[in-house]
């Protein structure tokens, strides 16, 4: 996005002014001058990037194709704006023409206060009109940017256009990481298991009588093939499952079956313990 500001700002002041062509507009360090001979050159140099306070736009909007692929969905964010700063300088054989360029300059950008959709090069078009000031104050106080820039004070204009950054969309797995911190309840004094685990429905089956782990559990997510035995932890996961209703059926010799519902979506942290009942 830098590279297009910059090329909108060179067609308009190339089109506005005396100069004849973008070619005579540079955009290196305005400490790096041009030979001896070059003619007169305008040079745009950005010096200052933040995020925008007057314009703010957030959130995003999930794209979800569901297919029997279980391709993953698609965040598309919204633009987030900033505020591009430039300094805008001249060079001449002499200073008046110096100054005559940068008259020209400003009675040109004047006229742009807001760049209009028309005047933007392509690859910004799409949002609309562009935010610009000119002449006014720059967000870094002007005596530690020339001397940041290591370039004696100059006559200068300060110009500051706001301009989106469009995020690339991000993919978002069918699942997605829960970490659980179990503790072994024969001993008090046991360490902490942490397990980190990309899941979709996870949880513990336990003995309602002894309220132990059962190993060995069989854990079966009706209407699909999917089934797991529980570890010795009593702890089973399930992966790659899409957002939506689940009934769980539990089984293990010497216990009644048992069905439990199970919910997956984006916002879920519902970790199930299940008690089964012995017969």
């Amino acid at each position: 996005m830098l590279i297009f500001v910059l090329q909108t700002l060179a067609e308009i002041l190339a089109g506005g002014t005396s100069l004849t062509s973008t070619e005579q507009i540079d955009f290196s360090h305005p400490g790096n001058r041009r030979e001896e001979g070059a003619g007169p050159t305008l040079n745009l140099y950005i010096f200052d990037i933040r995020e925008s306070k007057q314009v703010q736009h957030s959130g995003r909007q999930v794209e979800r194709k569901l297919t029997r692929a279980l391709q993953p969905a698609t965040v598309n964010w919204a633009p987030a704006w900033f505020d591009v700063s430039l300094l805008l300088t001249a060079w001449d054989r002499t200073a008046l023409g110096e100054h005559h360029f940068i008259s020209e300059a400003l009675a040109v950008l004047l006229r742009h206060r807001t760049l209009e959709e028309e005047f933007l090069v392509p690859e910004l078009r799409g949002y609309g009109n562009l935010n610009m000031t000119v002449a006014l104050e720059p967000p870094i106080e002007i005596g530690s940017l020339w001397s940041a820039l290591n370039v004696p004070l100059r006559s200068a204009l300060y110009l500051t256009v706001t301009i989106p950054f469009e995020p690339q969309p991000t993919p978002v797995p069918l699942v997605w990481e829960r970490i659980f911190n179990l503790r072994n309840q024969l001993s008090r004094d046991s360490d902490s298991l942490v397990l980190t685990r990309r899941v979709a429905i996870a949880g513990i089956v336990k003995s309602a009588v002894t309220n132990l782990p059962l190993v060995a559990a069989e854990v079966a997510v009706r209407g699909t093939d999917k089934s797991i035995s529980t570890t010795k932890e009593g702890l089973f996961f399930f992966e790659d499952l899409h957002l939506g209703n689940y009934v769980l059926t539990l089984n293990h010799p010497g216990y009644l079956p048992q069905n439990v519902n199970a919910l997956v979506d984006n916002q879920s942290n519902t970790f199930k313990e299940i008690f089964l009942t012995p017969e």
